[in-house]
């Protein structure tokens, strides 16, 4: 009894991990949405690279491990999808309300579901499929075009499309992470993110340069201290959870991102944006109770 008490306290400090992560990654998206939009995409995901490649080198090299990892074309790999997923991430987060950005970067938890099964073979819960079902639920009501007609919200079909792409290379990055978690140190895992990213991006940057100024220098930082909490706290929950479990907690995000919205964007919700959020944060606490048994 003493055992299995320890065990569920233990396995509740570890989803602690993911719900921080969510709270940093949404300060993040607030810092890209109030940088002033003459500043390029590509270049604020640059910046937040580089910032976080120079915290996650400096701790390696205090850790004194191999900097390059083991598995290099998988930690590559978990780089270029990480890209990917930040360019077209951060791209909704500037066309869109900030709460709708955030509702559809959280449909990849769907898609987690359907990658983890076929790709890493891992088992899913009754209680897990249900949690997604109903967090699906509440983003598809949210998403519903008459509800986004009452709040005044007109989305751009591409902008969809990008926001979408960004949610399913979230999907696979997470994959790859609890892949990579097997053999690596986070920090290296982490590491490869920022690494690709600036490698990939340097050209278009520096060829298509904007100088920000003091005050998105500010918030430019804002984006790599929040992402870089957030990747860490991140990597940490996926390589103590199950990669369907942890992704589910994270729709708390959903929340956060709501609340941010109206705070500091003073954009519109209703109820029936309310009860899409309820219903994204009642699949957080399903996900969050005591296991059921495998299927």
């Amino acid at each position: 009894m003493l055992k299995e008490s320890f065990n569920q306290k233990n396995n509740s400090f570890k989803k602690i991990n993911l719900i921080l992560a969510s709270f940093f990654f949404s300060l993040m998206t607030v810092c890209v949405k109030i940088i002033d939009n003459r500043i390029p995409i590509y270049e604020l995901v640059f910046f937040r690279s580089l910032i976080s490649l120079f915290i996650t080198s400096f701790i390696i090299s205090k850790k004194n491990i191999n900097p390059w990892g083991n598995n290099i074309p998988l930690l590559i790999l978990r780089g270029l999808l990480g890209t990917i997923a930040l360019v077209c991430i951060f791209y909704a987060i500037k066309k869109m309300p900030l709460n709708i950005s955030t509702v559809i970067q959280y449909t990849y938890p769907i898609f987690i579901a359907i990658f983890a099964g076929i790709l890493i073979k891992e088992k899913i819960t009754k209680k897990l499929i249900i949690a997604s079902l109903i967090g699906w639920l509440g983003i598809l009501i949210i998403l519903n075009p008459y509800q986004l007609s009452s709040l005044n919200v007109e989305l751009n079909k591409l902008t969809v499309l990008i926001a979408f792409l960004g949610s399913i290379s979230t999907a696979l990055a997470y994959i790859t992470v609890k892949k990579l978690s097997l053999t690596e140190d986070i920090f290296i895992i982490i590491k490869y993110f920022p690494l690709m990213s600036v490698i990939t991006l340097s050209p278009i940057v520096l060829f298509n340069w904007v100088t920000p100024n003091i005050n998105d220098l500010t918030w430019i930082i804002g984006i790599g201290i929040f992402t870089q909490a957030g990747q860490t706290f991140l990597t940490i929950g996926l390589k103590k959870l199950p990669t369907s479990e942890a992704a589910t907690i994270n729709y708390l995000q959903v929340i956060f991102g709501s609340l941010w919205g109206i705070m500091f964007f003073n954009e519109l919700v209703n109820i029936n944006f309310m009860i899409g959020a309820v219903l994204v944060l009642l699949g957080t606490i399903i996900s969050t109770s005591k296991k059921l048994k495998k299927i």
